[in-house]
């Protein structure tokens, strides 16, 4: 219990923050779909945050080491809510899109302090329960989130609204905590290829992950809308609850089962299930609420869920020395995802097929990634037992998986590192 308590703060930041993400999920589509843009602009706008967020990993460090974890979460914090809040202002693509590079620098910052907050505080033997526990709480805010803008009378602009105060909010628990904040990070972020060199195929699941989710994400809220055009915001909001809700059940599984056999051949599994998902909304565009929250569900449970084996992946081909290098890459890969993603979805979003042109993206585009894991592991043996790292359950945009595996004589004498240095 006492372990949980050093994290209470961090984790209650965490809740927060994701509902705030889940709202803006739901809210910043559906007010770019109805404002009129074009794919490609929707596309630009969320690929924004992509970009942002790249920078925001490759800084936050020296952030961070500057200013400590404290201050560089208010920074970060207060960063992200008043440029959230800086939609409600204008509606002009130019002021979203810096409005969204900004807070993708900012959650990159935000999850940094979060994720060394809690391997520092935690020792080595609980810290993959407790980093798998901070991934739950993060998703359930997520889950809930988008439910906001269900109830009557919530406008969209009233959403920019609700989702800067729960940033605000997020806010309190770390600055107010009477628990000693971790020491200062040491070490250098280094470059992604150093990834690529190491587990290829882990690079190849992180970008995609960044590629297809990213984009589908982003248009699927406008999707949805036209599954029950009585009810917009609450369709949209059923649908990515529903993503969000399957990957959460079926993550830790896969997970387990990548820790006893090849993991390239349950990334390549998911990535084909993916794919033959995507296939089935792209043939089936319109099955009605239900039928279509299930069916986007299962695609989510795919593509959402073999990240984190990707991480475990790469863990598996590297030296303990190496895995905080791995884990800055992996997210800078997943980034590079998250800036063409978008662009490329809302291309085929921009098309004459609209829905069924983002599916079939999604598709292919998943089916290419399984056959390429799958010649990866043709090419090289899998990792022997004893190399293995433990899975842990990461979404994107987490590096914690460096922190776990680090010895005991590490958490009492030197302070674990940052997920990004």
């Amino acid at each position: 219990m006492l372990i949980y308590r050093n994290v209470a703060s961090v984790m209650s930041a965490s809740l927060l923050l994701q509902i705030s993400v889940g709202v803006l999920g739901v809210a910043l589509p559906l007010a770019m779909a109805l404002a009129g843009w074009s794919g490609l602009m929707i596309g630009l706008v969320v690929a924004g945050y992509g970009a942002g967020f790249m920078v925001g990993a490759w800084i936050s460090p020296k952030v961070i080491g500057t200013i400590g974890h404290i201050r560089a979460y208010a920074a970060f914090a207060g960063g992200a809510a008043g440029l959230t809040l800086m939609l409600a202002l204008d509606s002009s693509p130019g002021w979203w899109l810096a409005a969204r590079f900004g807070f993708g620098l900012c959650a990159a910052g935000i999850f940094a302090v979060a994720e060394s907050w809690i391997a520092d505080a935690t020792p080595s033997e609980r810290r993959g329960a407790v980093i798998s526990m901070y991934q739950i709480v993060g998703r359930a805010g997520l889950i809930l989130g988008p439910f906001l803008l269900a109830f009557p009378g919530v406008a969209l602009t009233e959403s920019f609204v609700i989702a800067g105060i729960f940033l605000a909010f997020a806010l309190i628990p770390v600055t107010a905590t009477r628990q000693h904040q971790p020491a200062l990070p040491e070490g250098e972020t280094v470059s992604p290829l150093r990834l690529i060199s190491i587990a290829p195929a882990a690079a190849g699941a992180a970008f995609a992950a960044g590629a297809i989710n990213s984009g589908l994400l982003a248009f699927i809220p406008i999707w949805a809308q036209t599954l029950d055009p009585a009810r917009i915001s609450g369709a949209a909001a059923i649908a990515l609850a529903s993503i969000y809700f399957f990957s959460m059940l079926i993550q830790w599984p896969l997970g387990k089962l990548s820790d006893l056999v090849d993991r390239r051949l349950v990334i390549a599994g998911l990535a084909l299930a993916a794919s033959v998902f995507a296939g089935v909304l792209a043939f089936f565009v319109s099955p009605g609420l239900t039928l279509g929250a299930v069916l986007v569900g299962l695609w989510g449970a795919a593509s959402l869920c073999y990240y984190g084996v990707a991480v475990a992946h790469a863990a598996d081909r590297s030296t303990i020395e190496e895995l905080p290098a791995i884990a800055s890459g992996i997210l800078l890969v997943w980034a590079a995802g998250s800036v063409i993603g978008p662009i490329l979805a809302g291309l085929a979003y921009a098309s004459a097929w609209e829905a069924r042109g983002l599916f079939l993206y999604a598709a292919v585009a998943s089916f290419i990634l399984s056959a390429l894991v799958l010649w990866r592991s043709r090419a090289r043996a899998p990792a022997r037992p004893e190399e293995r790292e433990p899975f842990v359950n990461l979404q994107a945009t987490s590096g914690a998986l460096a922190e776990i595996d680090r010895p005991d004589e590490d958490y009492d004498a030197e302070p674990l590192r940052s997920r990004m240095d």
